[in-house]
């Protein structure tokens, strides 16, 4: 089989969970279930060819996928593509105003419609897949980069001297807005993939509506300038955050905040040629005024690859408490919350203890799923698509890892954020621990991680390059 001109397909389906469903999953939130919907939740699915080998980005408006959740989905996918696993790329945007993640459900309430929401995503997403196998035809691929400063670094010192999850305007951001174009041959679009770096985390816990938060709303005015669907790359944003005006629910200022990032992605997207043409002065055409005549033609293209890995590195683990004195927490913690829901308790007294709840269900995964263990497996994926990569990881990665990473990728083009393939908790700097904070003491991982993370996810970009020799 021959490598031919590359191809391209897109499906989409809508993934707004029932308003029986929990709703969130903030620890300072009253509420169980949401009122209302301010914006669909979507699944897109994007499959491209080149002729030996086929791929498939999977994108979910949701917060988190478990490993076995993001496994599901992707096999699903494949078996409908007939391809491999490792060639599909399952991520989600960290989306905080969709359902809970399903493993810390921290309420009876909307239990079952939980379960059965999570269990029909592989479907769903997999019949998103079908839709973009069936809609493949020629493409042209071109990317671009812009910029947008909305986003802050969220690890404030506090006056009372806690790192919190904040505002610090100091701290390292990732401005970079990665801008992916795929048209037909004859001009039409048909699809784009947009990459920026900060947490859906705009709205806070008095919201009661389901949405995409400013992701999905950049998604809509993007759409809306270039007529091309779009998915969404998270970046590496452990450390990032929205903002002063975040943990709201104004729904006019996190709208306003996605069309900022959309605005700019668009702007990207526009100025792309495709093919890319190059200009040159062509003669002095007197009308007046001498006009300066330029002309232009096609650059020529390469034969562009698209190939899908999975390599695994072992992340150094902190030493967890024992699953007994973790699982004893959370019953307590639990029934506690119950017992002040059911009688009516006091704003701040509910408050409180849906904290503690929720911090204790997070403790317990992390000694059911690491405790005795050194170090964890976590997978990095490797998708390729002409000239980008993206390179993504369970996590949350901080934003100096991803720009490390992009800084020393051998690809001219490559993206890197997490909640990709599952989620394993933050991957924080060396630097950052010392002063803890949340993104700190809920990580399972020692300190050492974040350097073997980056060293594991270049080589394997190295290895990528290696291939055909395609990187720079």
């Amino acid at each position: 089989m021959s490598r031919q001109t590359l191809a391209a397909g897109v499906g989409r389906v809508e993934i707004t969970p029932p308003l029986t469903a929990p709703h969130a999953g903030w620890g300072a939130q009253l509420h169980e279930l949401p009122d209302g919907v301010d914006q669909e939740l979507l699944a897109t699915v994007l499959v491209v060819s080149d002729g030996l080998e086929t791929v498939a980005f999977c994108e979910l408006e949701l917060v988190i996928l478990s490993r076995a959740e993001s496994d599901a989905i992707r096999s699903a996918v494949a078996a409908e593509l007939s391809i491999e696993p490792a060639q599909v790329r399952v991520c989600v945007s960290h989306n905080h105003a969709g359902p809970p993640p399903s493993a810390w459900n921290w309420t009876a309430r909307g239990e079952a419609a939980l379960a059965g929401y999570y269990a029909l995503l592989p479907a769903q997403v997999a019949g998103a897949a079908r839709e973009a196998k069936l809609a493949l035809r020629p493409a042209r691929i071109g990317w671009g980069r812009g910029e947008s400063r909305v986003a802050v670094n969220r690890r404030e010192t506090a006056p009372d001297g806690r790192t919190v999850t904040g505002v610090n305007q100091r701290g390292p951001t990732d401005p970079e807005v990665l801008v992916v174009r795929l048209d037909g041959i004859d001009g039409e679009p048909i699809a784009a993939i947009v990459g920026y770096t900060m947490h859906p985390t705009f709205l806070g816990p008095t919201n009661r509506l389901i949405s995409p938060d400013w992701p999905g709303h950049m998604r809509a005015v993007f759409e809306q300038v270039t007529g091309a669907p779009c998915l969404f790359a998270q970046g590496a944003t452990g450390d990032v955050g929205p903002g002063p005006k975040g943990f709201s629910d104004d729904l006019r200022a996190v709208h306003g905040l996605g069309a900022q990032v959309g605005c700019e992605a668009a702007r990207v997207w526009l100025n792309l040629d495709l093919p890319a043409r190059t200009y040159r002065h062509q003669r002095v055409w007197e009308s007046g005024a001498p006009l300066g005549k330029w002309s232009s033609e096609p650059v020529a293209e390469g034969m562009p690859s698209v190939r899908g890995r999975a390599v695994s590195a072992d992340l150094p683990l902190k030493t967890q408490i024992p699953v007994e004195t973790a699982r004893t927490d959370v019953d307590a913690a639990q029934a506690r919350l119950d017992r002040l829901r059911d009688t009516g308790a006091p704003a701040n007294e509910i408050e409180a203890a849906t904290f503690a709840t929720k911090r204790a269900n997070m403790t317990l995964f992390r000694s059911t799923t690491y405790s005795g263990m050194s170090a964890a497996p976590v997978e990095i994926h490797l998708l390729q698509v002409g000239p980008i990569v993206f390179a993504g990881v369970e996590g949350e990665p901080f934003s100096e890892l991803g720009k490390r990473v992009k800084r020393e990728s051998p690809f001219d083009a490559t993206w890197f954020g997490g909640y990709t393939g599952g989620w394993a908790g933050y991957v924080a700097t060396a630097a950052e621990f010392p002063r803890g904070g949340y993104e700190v003491e809920t990580s399972p991982f020692a300190e050492t991680a974040a350097d073997v993370l980056v060293a594991a996810t270049l080589s394997a970009l190295h290895d990528l390059a290696n291939e055909e020799g395609r990187g720079r």
